[in-house]
């Protein structure tokens, strides 16, 4: 079992990535989110940047190099120390941060969500602080869910619909990293 719920063990979802281009040494993986940060960045302005469940590292990376304050999280163990060695000047944590208490100007998940329950979610986003919420997650089923641990799959209006809920405004879709990524205010 991995630290998001499928059944291939964290290192096996860690190096699915890798062979699918989704790592820090791919110019289409970089390109990719320093585009997501060119786009972002003039809507919301902010100072600090955090990247709930980030993976890889892209997005954290692309904002640090903006010169926004990043704080990553991320609960695969791979994921971080691949993170931890390879992008410096930030703040990075290897922990499940649906009990932190979080807050910044502008914080993401990106195609996180589909990983956890709404009975954590829903607490954890109504103690979030934060100015904006960059939000991505995939409203399409596959033959992989029960692999990665796809156990909340919704569709937009169903997560807008929860957002609110939790005292967010939908702000408007976004293009950026995904076709589906959204933008709230809190």
């Amino acid at each position: 079992m991995n630290s998001f719920g499928g059944t291939w063990d964290d290192e096996k979802c860690f190096n699915k990535e890798f062979e699918w281009n989704i790592h820090l040494d791919d110019i289409g993986y970089l390109n990719l989110f320093k585009a997501t940060a060119d786009y972002i960045t003039p809507i919301c302005h902010p100072e600090q940047f955090v990247d709930l469940g980030g993976g890889m590292g892209g997005y954290s990376l692309a904002m640090r190099d903006k010169g926004i304050s990043v704080r990553y999280y991320d609960q695969n163990k791979f994921h971080y120390e691949y993170y931890i060695d390879r992008v410096l000047n930030t703040i990075a944590y290897n922990c499940d941060f649906t009990q932190e208490k979080i807050q910044g100007d502008l914080v993401a998940s990106i195609e996180v969500f589909e990983h956890i329950p709404d009975t954590k979610l829903v607490p954890f986003l109504k103690d979030l602080q934060c100015n904006y919420f960059h939000f991505s997650s995939t409203p399409y089923e596959s033959e992989l869910d029960k692999e990665w641990g796809h156990i909340n799959i919704k569709n937009k209006h169903q997560w807008i619909d929860l957002f609110q809920t939790c005292g967010f405004r939908f702000e408007r879709d976004l293009i950026l990293p995904t076709p589906w990524a959204m933008l709230f205010s809190k």
